[in-house]
């Protein structure tokens, strides 16, 4: 029988991040070709081809669950700051998973039924867990022997996470809201990309 590798779990979320950026990419250039500058990446699960999105929102939650479980059996000291960085990305994975089931209306910032009031608030609390949760896991990081060579690429990134997170919010009925909620997925997913490849290469 063969020794179960952690690294498998970061090979996953890898993956899944691939995954994810093609299936977006294909979505997004299908009718009825919304806009990523001014509308929402939620948007593209609603419509003829809203089931690719659908399924999208799936792989990210799934490499993300992946990527926690990595990241569990990798640690090796258990501080408080990594049990909270692991519990907000929880939050970011399952509301992504959430956020399958009950489609976003096409106004989101004026949610008129019932799936798109628990999808905005799902997606509200997915992002603020998933930009804190890189915060305060690459805060924990900076004493953490294990990460001492990437802390300086993780730590900065995850400030302009969360940066772009509080913009994501303040600009939710701006033009830009798409342009500015893509980049803050992307730098989550961008964070999750760096640690896994750095796991695999140590």
């Amino acid at each position: 029988m063969s020794r179960f590798n952690p690294a498998n779990f970061f090979i996953a979320t890898i993956i899944g991040i691939i995954i994810y950026i093609v299936l977006d990419v294909i979505v997004q250039s299908l009718p009825p070709y919304y806009n990523p500058i001014t509308q929402a990446e939620s948007f593209l699960a609603v419509g003829p081809y809203g089931y690719i999105m659908t399924v999208n929102f799936l792989v990210r939650g799934f490499l993300s669950l992946s990527f926690i479980l990595g990241l569990i059996f990798t640690f090796k000291t258990r501080k408080s700051s990594y049990n909270i960085g692991l519990i907000l990305l929880g939050v970011w994975s399952f509301g992504a998973i959430i956020l399958a089931f009950f489609p976003a209306d096409v106004s989101i910032s004026i949610p008129v039924t019932l799936h798109g009031t628990i999808h905005l608030i799902t997606a509200l609390l997915a992002f603020i867990g998933g930009g804190l949760g890189i915060l305060i896991l690459s805060l924990g990081m900076r004493s953490d022997n294990q990460f001492l060579d990437i802390i300086k690429y993780l730590l900065p990134l995850s400030i302009f996470s969360v940066i772009s997170l509080v913009l994501t919010f303040v600009l939710l009925t701006s033009p830009l809201f798409g342009l500015i909620e893509r980049i803050f997925i992307g730098t989550v997913l961008l964070w999750m990309l760096i640690v896994s490849i750095y796991i695999i290469k140590k």
